[in-house]
């Protein structure tokens, strides 16, 4: 039997489906440590703007324990915002194989990362960045200095798909201890709903004022500068679209700037506000055409979300998911920022139900291999692969 332990900062959503399959495997025993309670309770995220608790189960079946973030202002946001003097103490109780960390970014991961070394225990790092953003040359000149001591002394890496494997390798990890587990949503809950959330969608589009038979670009994120909604604003008004709408789903302190450029716009855009999970798959089946202009997106699942309701996708090439998930069979691409390029895919995308449809099939069968048990089977099998080399 193979003792999992698990570091991570908070429940989140889309980590609590892999959780419960692996611990429903009868060969491992997982235990997954929390720094912070963020989403249990009712919180305010800065991103959204708004106090938000999320409608899925995020603990349910699988073992866990909060350990105690004694930081001042707690959060993810800086590196003292988790800070569990317990962490190392915890986690030896349970007496893991492998630990699994996810990020680098705060104290506490670094903390355990330190008594791991001490007790012998391999640690698998699991993060999100990619080498796609600009950086300035003192971030690259201390992250060339920082991290290749950093990853050596890891049992290896759990790469979330192509960038992120070329990340850990560019720092120094040998391809043989980088390890694929891919960065996926529970696809099973998305397409279990595909078909009953239909007439919702359709309702949905009636309280919106959108006739059935009209096109929707579907943008789902957070309004932050990074997300670029205001580019795919820009973008989809730049010349009159008949019979095409745009439609916003989520919150953020940039809402009333975006609401203004579109109203400005005379372009037919419509907000839907924050959206919590329960509701996601009829927010995708709103859409025929799926966009996430951003300027830097390290993943972005909103994609593999998409997918799984037989979207087309637009995103940027500065969306850490498109070398695996984004081909010109389901899709395109298009440089950051460049809102004439962005004009020029929506004209494309639009002009054709028929080609839209075929790209949207073709999505859903690209989202068909990338899912939950892939990724628990990468974590499993690292896990056994850094147990058996320590």
């Amino acid at each position: 039997m193979l003792k999992l332990a698990v570091l991570t900062t908070h429940p989140i959503q889309y980590q609590a489906p892999l959780y419960r399959k692996i611990a429903a495997r009868g060969d491992v025993d997982l235990k997954v440590f929390f720094c912070w309670d963020f989403g249990v309770k009712e919180t305010k995220d800065p991103g959204f703007g708004k106090t938000i608790r999320w409608d899925v189960p995020l603990l349910d079946g699988y073992e866990h324990e909060f350990l105690p973030n004694l930081s001042r202002r707690p959060g993810t946001n800086h590196f003292f915002g988790i800070v569990n003097p317990t962490a190392p103490s915890r986690i030896a109780a349970f007496e893991p194989d492998a630990v699994v960390v996810h990020g680098y970014a705060h104290f506490t991961e670094h903390e355990v990362m330190a008594a791991a070394r001490l007790k012998g225990w391999p640690v698998l790092l699991r993060g999100e960045s990619t080498l796609l953003p600009a950086r300035k040359t003192w971030v690259k000149a201390t992250k060339r200095a920082l991290l290749p001591p950093l990853f050596r002394g890891l049992g290896g890496a759990l790469a979330i798909g192509t960038l992120s494997a070329r990340y850990f390798q560019h720092y120094g990890l040998p391809p043989e201890r980088t390890f694929i587990a891919p960065y996926t949503v529970d696809n099973a809950f998305f397409q279990a709903r595909a078909d009953a959330v239909r007439e919702d969608a359709r309702a949905w589009r009636e309280e919106l004022r959108i006739p059935e038979d009209d096109l929707v670009v579907l943008y789902a994120a957070k309004l932050i500068p990074v997300k670029g909604c205001a580019d795919l604003v820009t973008a989809f008004a730049a010349r009159p679209r008949p019979g095409a709408h745009l439609v916003i789903v989520g919150d953020g302190p940039l809402r009333g700037e975006i609401e203004a450029l579109a109203k400005g716009s005379g372009a037919s855009v419509r907000f839907v506000g924050f959206v919590n999970q329960q509701r996601m798959p009829a927010a995708y089946a709103l859409g025929d055409v799926f966009a996430l202009p951003s300027r830097y997106e390290p993943w972005g699942l909103a994609v593999n979300e998409a997918m799984n309701l037989g979207l087309p996708i637009i995103a940027s090439d500065q969306v850490g998911a498109v070398p695996d998930l984004v081909g010109p069979d389901n899709g395109w691409v298009f440089p950051a920022g460049g809102t004439s390029a962005l004009a020029r895919v929506l004209d494309e995308a639009l002009s054709d139900r028929a080609a839209l449809a075929r790209r949207g099939e073709a999505s859903r069968k690209r989202i068909a291999g990338w899912d939950i048990p892939h990724t628990a089977e990468g974590f499993v099998h690292a896990a056994r692969t850094v147990s058996a080399a320590s």
